[in-house]
């Protein structure tokens, strides 16, 4: 009787209680796969279906329901009896609850966290139609600098976080990916994200140690959720276009141009027939007018390539198992002839249970990638400037027969000027880089108790390139070699490995005193090994690849072979990190590296840090403050290294060789016979140690509105010591460079991030985004004799000179040169009609050697002309700054300073029923590029008969000019009263006496020039006409998409179903006058110098998003 009593009384209790159902969509009523639906205060727990839906059974009539999902607000839903529920969730990817990820398998809420992280669902991520993630974070985050070299696809993507903390080292921040440091993030597909979560203050880096310096960057990808298996399939193609073109002369003022470049600088006939022999009589230059003009911009980047990005992933799994397994394959196109990279990568993650304690993850990833053209340094034979300088006429042979007889001319020089134009050089001037790389990452997680978490964890990676170049006979590698092809392969394989140890506990005391404890233990392994063989003189007729594939069919020219020496580091950490009711937060970090890349006595470097934070608005005053979620206080301060530098500073490398003798140093034969000698143009210096950076940071968190409203200030204080610099040494000692610790600087900015919903309403919402960043870096101390350092950029030439400064007190990037004054007048002279030349007005100084008048002297700085001077009416200008009277060295200033003032970015949202839009904007305020390339356009530099063409800006009417307008004589100047009859062009009005002198005439002519002739130009400086203001506000991307509806897509099968159209790059508003003005901004000691920059593509894009 008691027994049944007992099952009478368990059946109505479970009588009572529910199955419950239900669907779990987002704001825009899109299926929500995965959410995680539990009964409160239960182990109740399901995974919603491919379907978004959900069921759960034994449910209390009572209940509540918790439904979560990473990026999005957790919803509490209260049962009430109800047997069928719908549940939107709406995303908040800041929300205080959200998981932040923190470096080894670490994870904290974002309410807890003391230190300052930036983060980036991968829903944003996917939402930009790029197919880097390092491109996608561009704008996202405040503090967070993201930006292109050039336009080049595959190029280079700086990642600088809170600006830079080294002059002369890796400003790179520390990449983590899943758990696993890597090289970049530029080939990881955004649709394989997760999540990024940036690290930005040591309170945070400093358990990465010497490698957290720059900030790190940590990624997590994608892994299956329980439940059914599904399948992701995302395609998208785009044509691209070149954003700008640069304003170049035509045929017509291209001719005229060259004729005052045959004979303006110098009486010599011979230049003048060259003129002749290939553009014809000077006085038929009006037919040039109706010629055709070849636009080599159009040429060569005028193909509108097409792109295309394909990924698959499969994910599953049960409560034991999960699996995800991505595929994607891109080719990315660029819009010079014959670039592009493609890629292709295998992302695999696994998860199983061993045991209900013991999990077992591996990751496998396999990664190629092929790099086509030679880039904007390489194209042609000298790059993009000789694009742009090639003649945009062919002359007299494309005026008819009547002008030209084809069987006139010489063979040999007429073949090589109809084969050396910019196509078909880039045709001869091949490169294809293969790139290989296979991770194989592995974790083994042993929880024997709650809240106590042992891992390891080791990572295994490969990778190998392949360098393949080929330059034709007319390159200038093959002009070198009796113009016979050259080609190149160049190999190198590297192995990494780490292997990770750590134990994790995670407690409280009486609820609500709450602990977390980690240490640990590292091993770091790196090295490469380098083999080059570069061979001449193949056939004339032989392809690249034959050429590439049989370089027995040349002879050898450069080959070397050489193993890097390996970069090893041993670590120790630990961390622990208290709060009370997380309201007040305290966490202490402390690590210690050991690395080979210094000497005995310098290899170990510690980084403390500690950092607290307030939550002010959970205390009992703040209650009442219904509007305020949250105001938080949080301060840091800590120190992180920097040991990406370049090997072997400390001591001598000897390497091999059979054929020749020691340079320097020590040398001893082995029984071989081969040499050993040291080949380093580096003096040693055991003394070298680390760069370190001390940062303080302090921030408030402040939350409105049940979320709608985000705001998160910061100030930060970064000062880096022992700055490595790669310095002069006297090279008596057989040594021309020493790596040494040279100072200090410091870096001082603040940061603001906005986030916050405009509208949201049942089926609609809008949202917005911004952050705002500065950052300024001065130079503190330079140790040595002097108390500034100058630097010649590497795209510089050397009759440049340093053009670069880093000083004490000063900002680094200051751009070093000449200020530019117009041109000299003639005013500042007195015409010597016996010497035909302009004799510069007498200087008279004052007693301390100051020029108080006369004219200044510029005679050192470019080639004379048949005047025997520089210093003559309508050459360049400078200002004589020091008032000895002469330009020189001496006269050199600060002209630009590159460093912008403001940075950030911001974006825009919009959800209505099943459509969604997005546009991304970035900007940079209040910065100089130096224009080189405007600088070449505007000079004959290298002009030896080459017929270059110069910017549009210097056409007829502009440019000072020494031939007459009638075409009489190559010059002007020396010859005596002349009838002007054609006044065309000159500017002389029919009322002054047309009986003039040519000296009058030129005086009259020229007097309103403003540009000077580019004959006159035969050097390259660095002067202030050429810093531009590289301001600019990009829009980034535009994109508008459409999901079809849950009950039209369900009938075919698929759970999502979406089209979307974006454009990339679609307008920037900016002054300055070159292709782009983001040209390495922010980096090294020379950034924003623009020459031979990639220019930069507005692309097309067309997309789907499937889900099955």
């Amino acid at each position: 009787m008691l027994l049944l009593l007992v099952l009478c009384v368990g059946f109505n209790a479970n009588a009572q209680n529910l199955t419950v159902s239900g669907t779990v969509v987002d704001g825009t009523d899109e299926p929500m796969i995965g959410a995680t639906v539990q009964v409160d205060g239960t182990k109740n727990i399901v995974v919603t279906d491919i379907d978004g839906n959900f069921t759960l059974k034994n449910v209390a009539k009572n209940a509540t329901l918790v439904v979560s999902y990473i990026g999005y607000k957790t919803e509490k839903i209260a049962v009430d009896g109800q047997t069928n529920i719908r549940v939107v969730l709406s995303e908040d990817s800041e929300s205080l609850d959200e998981v932040v990820v923190i470096g080894y398998g670490g994870t904290r809420a974002r309410r807890d966290l003391t230190g300052s992280v930036g983060s980036v669902s991968g829903a944003k991520l996917a939402a930009v139609p790029v197919t880097s993630a390092a491109v996608a974070l561009q704008g996202k985050v405040a503090g967070v600098q993201v930006t292109t070299v050039d336009g080049q696809p595959g190029a280079d993507i700086n990642i600088r976080v809170r600006g830079a903390t080294s002059v002369t080292q890796s400003n790179d921040p520390l990449y983590i990916v899943d758990g696993f440091q890597v090289e970049n993030i530029n080939d990881i597909p955004p649709s394989d994200i997760q999540s990024i979560d940036i690290l930005k203050d040591a309170s945070l880096t400093a358990i990465y140690g010497a490698k957290g310096g720059n900030g790190v960057v940590i990624v997590t990808t994608k892994s299956a959720a329980e439940g059914k298996t599904q399948v992701n399939v995302n395609f998208q193609g785009s044509v691209s276009h070149i954003s700008k073109k640069l304003d170049l002369m035509d045929a017509y003022g291209f001719v005229d141009y060259q004729w005052d470049f045959a004979t303006g600088r110098s009486k010599s006939s011979s230049a003048a027939k060259l003129f002749r022999y290939n553009f014809g009589n000077i006085r038929d230059l009006d037919l040039y007018r109706s010629a055709p003009t070849h636009d080599w911009q159009d040429e060569v980047m005028g193909n509108d390539p097409f792109s295309y990005s394909t990924n698959v992933s499969v994910g599953g799994g049960n409560d034991k198992t999960r699996y995800n397994i991505s595929f994607t394959q891109s080719d990315d196109r660029g819009i010079i002839m014959g670039s592009g990279v493609r890629r292709t990568n295998i992302h695999t993650k696994l998860q199983t249970k061993i045991l209900p304690n013991l999990t077992l993850q591996y990751n496998p990833k396999i990664s190629y990638r092929r790099d086509e053209g030679a880039g904007g340094d390489n194209v042609g034979t000298g790059g993009i400037i000789d694009v742009l300088r090639y003649r945009p006429s062919n002359g007299i042979r494309e005026l008819g027969n009547i002008f030209w007889t084809p069987g006139a001319a010489d063979p040999d020089q007429e073949a090589l000027f109809q084969y050396t134009n910019p196509v078909n050089d880039i045709k001869t001037n091949v490169r294809k880089k293969h790139s290989y790389s296979i991770a194989n990452q592995a974790s083994l997680e042993y929880k024997p108790i709650e809240g106590l978490t042992l891992r390891t964890e080791g990572n295994y990676t490969f990778s190998f390139n392949d360098d393949n170049r080929f330059w034709g006979p007319l390159t200038d590698d093959g002009i070198k070699n009796n113009h016979q092809p050259v080609a190149q392969v160049k190999k190198t394989q590297t192995n990494q490995y780490t292997w990770t140890t750590t134990a994790s506990y995670d407690w409280s005391i009486k609820e609500k005193n709450n602990f977390y404890a980690l240490v640990g233990f590292e091993l770091y392994h790196k090295q490469s090994e380098n083999t080059e063989q570069k061979n001449r003189y193949f056939p004339r007729e032989i392809s690249a690849d034959d050429a590439i594939h049989n370089l027995g069919r040349g002879k050898p020219w450069v080959s070397t072979s050489s193993l890097g020496t390996a970069d090893r580091t041993t670590s120790y950490f630990g961390q622990i990190s208290y709060n009370y009711d997380h309201k007040y937060l305290l966490s202490g970090t402390f690590r210690a590296d050991g690395s080979t890349m210094f000497a005995p006595g310098h290899q170990w470097g510690y980084f403390p840090s500690i950092s607290g934070a307030w939550v002010m608005s959970s205390e009992d005053f703040m209650k009442d403050i219904t509007w305020l979620d949250e105001l938080k206080i949080r301060a840091a301060i800590g120190k992180a290294g920097n040991n990406r530098i370049k090997a072997d500073m400390w001591r001598y490398l000897y390497t091999t060789n059979s054929s020749g003798g020691p340079n320097f140093g020590e040398s001893s034969e082995n029984p071989d016979g081969e040499l050993y000698y040291d080949t380093s143009n580096y003096l040693p210096n055991p003394d070298i140690k680390w760069e370190t950076t001390l940062t303080r940071n302090f921030a408030l968190d402040l939350s409105f509105f049940n979320g709608r409203l985000r705001i998160s200030p910061e100030y930060y204080w970064n000062t880096t010591s022992d700055l490595i610099y790669e310095a002069d040494v006297l090279t008596t000692i057989g040594y021309g460079k020493q790596f040494q610790n040279i100072g200090q600087v410091t870096n001082r900015g603040f940061e603001i991030s906005i986030n916050g919903d405009i509208l949201r309403g049942k089926d609609y919402v809008l949202s917005a985004n911004f952050n705002l960043g500065a950052n300024k870096m001065k130079v503190d101390k330079l140790t040595g004799d002097e108390d500034f350092l100058e630097i010649r950029h590497t795209r510089a030439k050397t009759d440049a000179g340093n053009n670069y400064r880093l000083e004490v007190g000063g900002e680094v990037g200051l751009i070093y040169g000449y200020v530019y004054d117009g041109l000299y007048g003639f005013d500042e002279f007195t015409y010597n009609s016996v010497k035909n030349v302009y004799d510069p007005h007498p200087q008279v100084f004052d007693e301390n050697g100051k020029l108080i008048s006369g004219t200044v002297l510029m005679d050192n700085m470019y080639n004379s002309n048949d005047q025997g001077t520089q210093t003559q009416p309508g050459k360049p200008k400078f200002k004589d700054l020091n008032g000895d009277g002469v330009i020189d060295q001496n006269d050199k200033t600060i002209i630009g300073r590159t460093t912008p003032k403001l940075q950030g970015g911001f974006g825009l949202n919009g959800q209505w029923k099943g459509f969604d839009f997005t546009a991304n904007f970035t900007f940079f305020l209040d910065f100089d590029v130096y224009n080189a390339t405007a600088y070449r356009l505007s000079s004959s530099m290298d002009n030896k008969n080459n017929f270059y063409n110069v910017l549009s800006s210097f056409n007829k009417g502009n440019r000072w000019t020494y031939t007459d307008v009638e075409r009489r004589w190559e010059h002007m100047l020396g010859n005596t009263q002349t009838t002007w009859t054609n006044f065309e062009g000159s500017g002389v009005p029919m009322d002054v006496k047309a009986e003039l002198d040519g000296y009058q005439m030129y005086e009259y002519i020229n007097r309103n020039r403003t540009e000077w002739n580019p004959s006159d130009v035969t050097k390259e400086y660095t002067i202030s006409r050429f810093v531009e203001d590289g301001s600019f506000l990009r829009c980034t991307d535009i994109t508008l998409g459409y999901s079809l509806p849950t009950n039209i897509i369900q009938k075919l099968g698929m759970s999502k179903c979406r089209f979307y159209g974006s454009v990339t790059n679609p307008f920037i508003i900016t002054k300055y006058s070159g292709f782009d003005p983001e040209v390495d901004v922010q980096s090294g000691l020379t950034p924003s110098y623009d020459m031979n920059r990639y220019p930069r593509s507005r692309s097309y894009v067309f997309g789907i998003n499937l889900s099955f």
